[in-house]
């Protein structure tokens, strides 16, 4: 629904996006117990050029097994189409979540989740270099070349209540919530210096000069990736959200309004902590002296220094939504099957931290419930780190199963291996009355 959540999430979909929801259940449901254990995954790319197509056609294999080889054209292709673009890789996935609803006290949930980032950028200079060689007489400038990995596990602790105001005129109901969330870092990598420069001439001599830098954090002390069983790092974060619904907005639906902040707080890793640097600074008389290559080969070699702890802030964000439900009028109350929904999203990170970023997004969804089993989803979202997306979703409840799934990216249905922005998520719950 184009990342609209903040003023229509229900129960367990509403960690991390507005606390205060966890108290909503949809339609006429009234459930005790919302559960799912390792059934909620996403992930998404997002890119101006990265796709399968663009993989295959320039670095895959032919049909008979052999490398592919690369025309003048194709060449001129990748630089043109891949040169100076960021291109991120996100995945997330819910290991698992439980939700307890208590008429007196509130609602209680509990989710753990684990979420990787990583983008990469590679200049024009770079893909030159890499496509064409050491041409003579050039100056090959590779300073913004970076690449960023995190990986991150988060216990949410949410907690919401549900406040019927008496002798109010403007709101039927309030709902507040918020959550406290341990954070364990896994792996963290990223390019904190790079102004490498290369020059060449007509005398075969190649001259580099500059340095790289990259700061890590990790379970293993030499940036190997194992399954994680412990953490790197450990920090703190919160939310806080409410939702308002309108008393008296219209005869057939109600208005709800969202305002949430989430992932205020921080991790600091502490567990083999490390710089790696590069000395970019080298002279090459002649290339095709193996000697000297040989010696380039430990002039360049990395020098892994131990740092001291670091703390990194969390990916805070504030979000404000509004939502228009429409309903089948039974009573005075709108007590009937919810029909559908009309939503309305603003996003603003705060930092851009850990895979975050500080533009904004905003999003418009719709959802139409064809009785009280099938729902159908679509979306708008525009800003932010990506482009102008299409989003398509759809719900099925069948009893105590929910089942969710969807795109941020519609083109991932028509065109999964052309498009640029792969998106896909699928979300299983369970509810217990």
């Amino acid at each position: 629904m184009g990342s609209t959540s903040v003023s229509n999430s229900y129960d367990v979909d509403a960690f991390n996006q507005n606390p205060a929801n966890i108290v909503f259940q949809r339609g006429g449901n009234n459930s005790k117990f919302y559960f799912n254990v390792l059934t909620t995954f996403q992930f998404l790319t997002n890119s101006d050029y990265l796709s399968l197509d663009f993989y295959n056609d320039y670095f895959g294999e032919n049909t008979d097994g052999s490398s592919t080889t690369l025309t003048e054209s194709d060449k001129r292709n990748i630089i043109n189409s891949a040169s100076d673009q960021k291109s991120t890789l996100t995945s997330s996935g819910k290991l698992l979540s439980f939700l307890y609803n208590h008429g007196n006290i509130g609602t209680i949930g509990i989710s753990l989740e684990d979420r990787i980032v990583s983008d990469f950028l590679l200049t024009k200079d770079f893909w030159e270099l890499g496509l064409y060689g050491n041409e003579p007489d050039r100056l090959y400038n590779l300073e913004n070349n970076s690449l960023n990995v995190y990986w991150t596990r988060q216990l949410n602790i949410s907690f919401a209540k549900l406040l019927k105001i008496k002798r109010n005129n403007l709101f039927e109901t309030i709902a507040i919530g918020a959550a406290v969330k341990p954070q364990f870092g896994i792996y963290y990598f990223e390019t904190t210096k790079n102004n490498l420069t290369i020059q060449t001439n007509s005398q075969n001599t190649i001259q580099s000069t500059g340095e790289s830098e990259f700061l890590y954090s990790g379970l293993t002390d030499d940036v190997t990736i194992k399954f994680p069983s412990g953490n790197a790092g450990f920090g703190l974060g919160f939310d806080a959200g409410v939702n308002f619904i309108l008393k008296k907005f219209s005869d057939q639906g109600k208005l709800s309004v969202g305002l949430s902040i989430t992932d205020i707080g921080y991790i600091k890793w502490n567990t083999n902590n490390a710089t790696y640097y590069n000395n970019g600074n080298f002279i090459i008389t002649d290339v095709t002296n193996q000697e000297q290559i040989d010696s380039l080969k430990d002039a360049v070699k990395s020098t892994k220094t131990p740092v001291s702890d670091f703390s990194i802030s969390l990916p805070t964000t504030a979000r404000l939504g509004v939502t228009y439900k429409i309903y089948t009028k039974k009573d005075k109350e709108l007590s009937g099957l919810e029909i559908g929904s009309i939503s309305f999203d603003y996003i603003q990170g705060i930092t851009d931290n850990l895979g975050g970023t500080t533009k904004p997004r905003f999003g418009l969804g719709a959802e139409y419930n064809a009785g009280d089993i099938i729902s159908t989803r679509a979306g708008l979202t525009f800003g932010g780190a990506e482009n102008t997306l299409v989003s398509i979703g759809l719900g099925i409840e069948t009893g105590p199963v929910m089942i969710d799934i969807g795109t941020n990216n519609i083109m991932s249905i028509f065109t999964p291996s052309g498009t640029t922005n792969l998106s896909a998520g699928i979300n299983i719950k369970y509810k217990v009355n």
